[in-house]
């Protein structure tokens, strides 16, 4: 696959432990909303590198319209998050062109369409869903955002005032004590129950799954009970985050 030198603008922090790196996009670099690259880190002179080496999958969480290439990820103790933190401004990484099959269906395709994003797992939302108001699509969609804490939330500001006709954020906070603050707000775990709540028609609905592969498996347990088949399920995982829990 052919490979593509990102240029480093500007690191930003947009969640507790989790940066947005902020790339110059090469002149002619074209990728559906939704997908994903291999991003290589560069080598640094004496630096260890452990068995899984400086590449990783990362989703665009940039959608295609925006000018620049946005990669959030969260900190952690590896080579490969250890060699992007110290990251900076004018360094550069590789990635391949974008890949993946996490894309909204062809517009003939009618279904609500329904994210359920653990964590960092928002990155794809993100690209989507702003590239969606950007198109100014009428399709009807609803994100349910899960997250331990609200500090946890990147983006979390950002998807409450998107400027889509038929939307619907719902924030859902696994150990939070703090009481809701919306009518969108919700604590615990995301169940049937809430399903219920806020979705009109739960069979008829396009499911988007994407966080860690725990997270994943827990949302197709609940989505299985409530007769959701898996052809109605689009899935994202985020292999990075086995060792975690699900949101």
């Amino acid at each position: 696959m052919q490979g593509y030198t990102l240029t480093l603008r500007e690191i930003r922090d947009v969640a507790d432990g989790t940066c947005l790196f902020v790339f110059d996009k090469p002149e002619g670099y074209v990728f559906k909303a939704g997908q994903y690259v291999a991003f290589a880190a560069p080598r640094i002179d004496g630096a260890d590198v452990d068995v899984r080496g400086l590449t990783r999958s990362f989703s665009i969480a940039s959608a295609p319209y925006e000018p620049s290439l946005y990669f959030a990820m969260r900190h952690g103790e590896s080579s490969f998050k250890k060699t992007c933190w110290q990251l900076k401004p004018g360094d550069t990484v590789t990635i391949t062109r974008a890949v993946g099959f996490f894309v909204l269906p062809p517009a003939d395709d009618h279904r609500p369409i329904v994210f359920l994003a653990g964590g960092i797992g928002i990155t794809p939302v993100r690209s989507i869903l702003k590239q969606a108001e950007y198109e100014k699509s009428d399709r009807n969609f609803t994100l349910f955002y899960m997250n331990r804490f609200a500090k946890d939330a990147a983006f979390a500001e950002e998807m409450n005032h998107l400027s889509l006709a038929h939307f619907r954020c719902i924030s859902v906070l696994s150990q939070s004590e703090d009481p809701c603050v919306s009518e969108n707000d919700e604590r615990g775990y995301l169940c049937g129950t809430m399903f219920g709540k806020y979705l009109d028609n739960i069979t008829g609905c396009l499911y988007y799954i994407v966080g860690s592969p725990q997270f994943i498996d827990a949302m197709g347990r609940v989505l299985t009970n409530l007769g959701v088949s898996k052809e109605q399920c689009r899935i994202d995982s985020f292999t990075g985050l086995r060792s975690q829990t699900a949101e």
